[in-house]
């Protein structure tokens, strides 16, 4: 059997770059997105031994990333500085092409969207499967599918209003 810096080796090798994506999504900041996975990895050290494998490794590792990354939305509930303020301010700084521009304005929408909703749209963007992400949220695979019709109906009138 594996000792755990084997296994821990290899799903920091073969998630890093999904989680990353992930707080990236949330923060627009590699620099937060990197800290937020940093701290993401070192609870799936910390945790590792106790892993009862009831899941797949990447759903256990996206619902710490998720949880993670919802427990800085709720920091920054209480900075005065909003989420899609940064955005904002990441988007007027910077100069985009025509799809970094697109991009940039679908960020701006699901940075209005509601926690739960900010963490289903990313894993769909990730393209993880509505299985896992009820797995990963506790919900059923029909309530996901539910869920995910509504934010981007959410989504289509957000970017309508922008327009």
């Amino acid at each position: 059997m594996e000792n755990k810096k084997e296994i821990f080796d290899q799903l920091f090798t073969e998630y890093r770059d999904w989680i990353f994506r992930l707080c990236y999504s949330y923060t627009r900041s590699e620099t937060q997105a990197e800290d937020l996975m940093q701290e993401c990895f070192s609870k799936v050290w910390i945790n590792l031994t106790s892993f009862q494998h009831r899941s797949d490794y990447s759903t256990w590792i996206y619902r710490i990333a998720a949880n993670t990354c919802l427990m800085l939305l709720r920091k920054e509930k209480n900075n005065p500085v909003k989420y899609h303020e940064t955005i904002k301010d990441n988007c007027i700084e910077e100069k985009y092409d025509d799809n970094e521009d697109q991009s940039a304005v679908l960020y701006k929408a699901i940075a209005q969207l509601n926690e739960i909703d900010r963490i289903i749209i990313s894993m769909v963007l990730e393209d993880v499967s509505q299985k896992q992400i009820g797995e990963v949220l506790g919900i059923t695979e029909n309530n996901v599918n539910v869920k995910v019709f509504r934010i981007k109906k959410q989504l289509k009138e957000l970017l309508s209003k922008n327009n």
